[in-house]
């Protein structure tokens, strides 16, 4: 290593350790707190009238804002369109600090997330929740528009035509900024979930009346109209994806829990009239069926691990992985309990809440005591201890190089095992980042849950929401507070200790060590993280709804979208 970059980590280390002695975690509801506030406002109980004291205090101090950016429009149909985009983090807050591509790149599965949290607010609550309704169809339409290009078009015909392809010439679920039409190259790890997320998503909002269908474009329908044949083509359940984390490619459980989740409504919706675009033949129902039963018998064979089908020390081989949280975001337990799938060794059916406690066992082995968030799986080398030094940012960027100049020779796709196993053995070993939106995803999943079994299943229900609150509570303790310092990286391309914004949601939370083993944990520099802040907005509100009001997923809890003329956006 270059003496230089020694020099300078060593005083960015003293400088950091130096800075964070004046803050002091608080105690409340027995875990420790980053904000004092917080930590004395909380309770363990969690009553929606006290978290609504909770949600207005974060309402105040910008905890709950979700910037959304007019990022100009794009052609769909022949027509500009407007575009408004949910960003990874708050670029604009201070635009002297880089983040990567965080800076400079549009993520779609942030994006649709975000949107979806803003939906089932507006369910919740249609009157008091009317901004979040807004912005949640807003953030749909974006996402449609950006989909449904002629480029994105052109990917999806191109895949269905050929089969499975390479991660370019998937369509682009992370666009640069000043290319939102995806025209160019984009370089990024295509093969994930996120335009699956998309389409169920823009599917479950029509059947719940949020949006209508005549605020679909033909080129959108298009889009929907391709989900069955892409899947086909590329090898449904079979293939091998890079999944939300954006890395390896392998046989993912978490990517075919969305995919079977959004073939299943697919199916239920087809034969509707006003649907009927999304079928693309005869004997279309029976098709989707057959693939529906295919997905949930393979994810039943491999519950509760996310890629075990290789040898263990393999780079693929994953045991658990926060991402098995869309297994229950998405209704996996229901759909295998009630198609009597075999679970696991046992190869038996179980019951929905067999299947939940599974995966919610390997979900808690994740778990770090430290910080109360998930780390994504064991020994997970990004953003692990010391990542954003000048020593190891210089080794990563080394990676890259080797491999992209590889991919380039070989005139290929990068090798990403080769990259990831490299990043692992060359980056310092210690504490892995411990994320938190998969804290928000798992208290809105909860309190959604006791939201659909409060009148069939009270029991069940207040069960649901105490977990809810367990969550929640976890998620709040995360929230920034004052003297809390990190570093974040600046144009001149070198590391600079920031004092934290306080009332932020951190991405995850990372590890410093020193060369005497002094360890310090901070908020990492992509604070806030919108995809966060998404989750326990919806989750905080959520759990403020009055039992009295409709429970979630009643027609009466649904109010019908007025629809817009055709082409109108």
């Amino acid at each position: 290593m270059p003496a230089f970059h020694r020099q300078d980590d060593q005083a960015l280390l003293r400088e950091l350790m130096t800075r964070n002695r004046a803050h002091r975690a608080s105690e409340g509801v027995g875990i420790p707190f980053a904000n004092a506030t917080l930590a004395r406002l909380v309770t363990a109980e969690g009553s929606p009238t006290h978290l609504r004291t909770v949600e207005t205090l974060l309402k105040e101090r910008g905890t709950l804002d979700l910037p959304v950016i007019e990022a100009g429009s794009v052609r769909v149909d022949g027509e500009a369109r407007r575009v408004s985009i949910v960003a990874a983090t708050d670029i604009a807050a201070d635009p002297t600090v880089r983040h990567g591509e965080m800076s400079t790149m549009f993520y779609l599965r942030d994006h649709v997330q975000a949107a979806s949290a803003m939906m089932e607010l507006f369910l919740s609550a249609p009157d008091r929740y009317a901004t979040e309704g807004a912005i949640g169809r807003e953030l749909i339409h974006s996402a449609l528009h950006l989909i449904s290009t002629p480029a994105q078009l052109a990917r999806f015909a191109a895949v269905v035509e050929r089969g499975d392809t390479g991660q370019e010439e998937w369509p682009h679920i992370s666009l640069w900024f000043d290319d939102l039409e995806a025209e160019k190259p984009n370089r990024w790890r295509n093969k994930q979930d996120s335009f699956q997320m998309l389409a169920f998503l823009v599917l479950d909002a029509l059947d719940r009346g949020f949006i209508g269908t005549g605020e679909l474009l033909p080129a959108h329908k298009e889009f929907l109209r391709f989900v069955v044949p892409f899947l086909r083509a590329v090898g449904f359940p079979c293939y091998e994806s890079s999944g939300s984390w954006e890395e390896v490619a392998a046989r993912r459980t978490s990517v075919m829990a969305v995919e079977t989740a959004l073939l299943d409504r697919i199916r239920g919706l087809a034969d509707h009239a006003e649907l009927g675009f999304l079928a693309d033949g005869e004997d279309f129902t029976a098709t989707v069926g057959t693939m529906v039963d295919a997905g949930l018998r393979e994810i039943g064979r491999r519950i509760p691990f996310e890629s075990p089908d290789y040898d263990a020390d393999s780079i693929r081989h994953r045991r658990a992985d926060a991402s098995l949280v869309y297994l229950l975001m998405y209704g996996l337990p229901e759909l295998l309990a009630e198609g009597r799938v075999p679970i696991g060794d046992s190869a038996r059916p179980t019951t929905a809440r067999e299947v939940e406690t599974v995966v919610l066992d390997a979900l808690r082995s994740l778990e770090d005591p430290a910080t109360g968030g998930l780390i994504r799986y064991a020994e997970d080398s990004y953003q692990r201890v010391n990542f954003h030094t000048h020593e190891v940012q210089a080794t990563v960027h080394a990676i890259k190089n080797e491999i992209k100049a590889d991919a380039e020779a070989r005139g290929g796709d990068m090798d990403l095992d080769r990259k990831q196993e490299l990043r692992g053995r060359l980056t310092p070993r210690g504490r892995e980042a411990a994320w938190t939106h998969p804290l928000g995803q798992l208290a809105a999943w909860a309190a959604r849950r006791s939201l659909h079994t409060r009148r069939t299943d009270p029991e069940q229900a207040q069960n649901y929401r105490e977990f809810a609150v367990r969550y929640l509570n976890r998620m709040l303790a995360g929230v920034t507070g004052e003297n809390q310092w990190h570093a974040v990286l600046r144009e001149d391309d070198g590391y600079h200790v920031r004092e934290v914004p306080p009332y932020r949601v951190p991405e995850c939370h990372v590890t410093y060590r020193d060369e005497q083993g002094n360890e310090l944990i901070v908020p990492s520099p992509h604070t806030p993280l919108n995809w966060s802040t998404a989750m326990l907005r919806t989750a905080l509100g959520l759990l403020t709804t009055e039992d009295h009001a409709p429970a979630l997923g009643d027609a009466s809890a649904a109010p019908s979208a007025k629809p817009v003329e055709e082409g109108g956006r």
